[in-house]
């Protein structure tokens, strides 16, 4: 399957801006060079474009959409869905879908309420296996 980088952006400091960039280099077992996590299993964020809009389309904002901030935003997933284990191909960097997926805070009022969210089990962290360059608009193969 081939799908598409919409966007990159790195967090130099735990809850500070967030840079867009159009470039980035991805470094083996670190994750994204200049943001803030680096190595474990949560190395870069990753959203799909579909998640991205339903996030943007919610009238109500719980914890995790205020708070969730993908390092990369890809287009074009299949289902809207990137499996774990799932292996990312851009150019020479290899990404791999973490078992960790993203879960509810005891504190969102969403939660509290059980009000459905989509970024349980659908938002991913990924670890770099090999580094690599990637940008803005180029296209990735998933393999799962």
């Amino acid at each position: 399957m081939t799908v598409k980088i919409a966007s990159l952006a790195r967090y130099p400091q735990k809850g500070g801006p967030r840079e867009v960039l159009q470039e980035a280099k991805l470094l083996a077992g670190l994750g994204m060079e200049g943001n803030f996590h680096r190595g474990g299993e949560r190395q870069l964020c990753v959203l799909t474009a579909e998640l991205r809009e339903w996030m943007n389309a919610q009238p109500e904002q719980g914890v995790c959409i205020r708070r969730l901030k993908e390092n990369l935003l890809l287009a074009g997933v299949p289902g809207g869905v990137l499996p774990p284990g799932a292996g990312i191909q851009i150019g020479e960097a290899l990404l791999r879908v973490g078992v960790e997926l993203k879960r509810c805070y005891d504190e969102c009022g969403l939660y509290s309420r059980g009000v459905p969210c989509r970024l349980a089990g659908s938002a991913v962290f990924a670890v770099v296996e090999r580094s690599g360059v990637v940008r803005a608009g180029d296209c990735a193969d998933m393999r799962l």
